[in-house]
């Protein structure tokens, strides 16, 4: 083998090496990871309720990126970018993951076992409050019924624990109405269904 063969086949190992421990030990998973997740395009080609797991997957990369040392808001203004989400869908699913992430905070979420069952895609169990012990489940805040169009759209869903999901079932309130008309407003609702809501919201 000669030396500039050598030294090629060195310098190739090191750039692997490197690159690997870059991949494993800097934010740049997370927010890959994140951008795939939310890529507006490959969400809207799911099945019925397919971004549930999405969201599960979302909020275990969000606590990744922040033990990585890289700030929530950070990560996800990266992956938007990444995936080319724009406004004013930008802000609203920004600001939806924010809230989730508290959520899974307040919940105690985010537990070694529960971060490996999130990252499958999988409903973590409750280790914090209440309602410890029980298993949280995805809703969507405009409910599915009334709003098939935002069955994948991450800022219509919410970790939520299973007793207030099955509770709240497809009620609609002053939430859901302002909910609704916000996603009106941002072209993700359509007339129809906007009506639909008005007409089912209770005072």
């Amino acid at each position: 083998m000669t030396r500039r063969r050598s030294k090629a086949i060195l310098t190739a190992s090191l750039l692997a090496i490197v690159s690997f421990l870059v991949w494993q030990f800097t934010p740049l998973q997370a927010i890959f990871a994140l951008s795939n997740l939310s890529d507006p395009a490959k969400l809207s080609t799911l099945g019925e309720r397919g971004a549930n797991s999405r969201l599960n997957k979302i909020v275990f990369w969000l606590d990744d990126a922040r033990h990585l040392g890289v700030s929530v808001e950070t990560a996800i203004h990266w992956s938007q970018f990444l995936n080319g989400t724009r406004e004013p869908r930008t802000s609203l699913v920004r600001t939806s993951l924010l809230h989730n992430l508290k959520i899974a905070d307040g919940l105690g979420l985010l537990t070694p076992e529960n971060r490996d069952r999130l990252k499958r895609g999988n409903a973590a169990i409750i280790t914090r409050g209440p309602y410890a012990g029980e298993t949280v489940e995805i809703d969507h805040i405009v409910p599915f019924s009334v709003a098939p169009e935002l069955g994948n759209e991450l800022a219509n869903l919410e970790v939520l624990h299973r007793t207030e999901n099955r509770r709240k079932s497809d009620r609609i309130g002053e939430r859901q109405l302002a909910h609704a008309e916000l996603f009106f407003k941002a072209g993700l609702l359509n007339q129809a269904s906007l009506e639909m809501v008005r007409r089912r919201a209770m005072p």
